[in-house]
């Protein structure tokens, strides 16, 4: 799966770069905690635009799987 937001500062791919290089949530936690308030919410900000993101590739994909699947039981309808 490819996520891909459109219009980020530099200042916000760096985030989502740092955001994406780690490999535990405890490691999220640890540098999360680290950040100022402002910090912190560009980092829920773009938490919840990645999330989206992954949601809507996800239904994209159901959506897709759902269509081939109806079009495929049409063929066996009598």
């Amino acid at each position: 799966m490819s996520i891909q937001i459109e219009n980020l500062t530099p200042e916000q791919v760096e985030m989502c770069d740092i955001m994406w290089s780690f490999e535990s949530a405890e490691e999220y936690v640890e540098w999360y905690e680290l950040l100022d308030d402002e910090d912190k919410r560009q980092a829920d900000v773009l938490q919840r635009m990645i999330i989206l993101e992954s949601m809507e590739e996800m239904l994209a994909e159901v959506n897709n799987n759902y269509r081939q699947a109806r079009n495929y039981l049409k063929k066996f309808r009598l």
